[in-house]
């Protein structure tokens, strides 16, 4: 079957049958099958399925035993991890997918509050699980993180970079919540807000509309 193409190596043990899909989740699934029972996707491929990461050659895997990988899979061994269900396969939840990215380096600030700005987790649940791993490798750059202005996006994290520049302004509270809106910037004691808005997620008729409606 190998020889007449019906059958396709996508790791020791573990084959495609017919013609390969283009989807990663079909390379996913592999990569679970071949790491064994009990294992997740982890590290930059559950960042990838939560959308944070682009879709990377090398699948890695976290298993409760040691595994063999190989060119591209490559399975970290660790028990205790807090895994959840995404698109039907295994994945770490988006707190140890940022804890163990913190762990091997990678940078996560951004990741961090762009995670809590689609939904995805809130920064509430980050802090209670960054508080109950304190001691673990990557706990305290996960704190870090959570302790940054949060932020939503790339024109508010370049809005507050500039207005650190300016002398006699103080720093705004951002994303603050007032009654039913989130504001993008508040200064409080000066019953101040800024609304940062673009064409290219503003530019539409029913949303400027809507921003209508909120200055008003």
């Amino acid at each position: 079957m190998l020889e007449r193409g019906l059958l396709h190596r996508m790791h020791r043990g573990v084959y495609a049958f017919g013609a390969l899909s283009p989807a990663p989740e079909a390379r996913w699934a592999a990569a679970l099958l071949a790491a064994g029972k009990g294992s997740a996707l982890s590290h930059t491929t559950a960042a990838a399925a939560y959308g944070q990461l682009p879709v990377r050659a090398v699948i890695e895997v976290t298993a409760p035993t040691q595994r063999r990988g190989d060119a591209t899979l490559r399975v970290h061994d660790r028990r205790g991890i807090e895994v959840t269900k995404h698109r039907g396969l295994r994945v770490t939840s988006p707190a140890q997918t940022l804890l163990d990215l913190a762990a091997i380096g990678w940078p996560i600030d951004r990741m961090t509050h762009d995670m809590a700005a689609a939904s995805i987790v809130s920064l509430d649940d980050l802090r209670t699980f960054a508080r109950n791993r304190r001691g673990e490798p990557g706990a305290t750059k996960l704190r870090q993180a959570l302790d940054l202005p949060h932020t939503r996006s790339q024109w508010e994290r370049d809005f507050l970079t500039w207005i650190q520049t300016i002398d006699d302004i103080p720093q705004p509270i951002l994303n603050d919540p007032i009654g039913h809106l989130t504001v993008d910037c508040h200064w409080p004691d000066h019953d101040l807000v800024i609304e940062l808005d673009t064409d290219q997620t503003h530019g539409s008729a029913w949303k400027k509309r809507d921003d209508e409606a909120r200055d008003a």
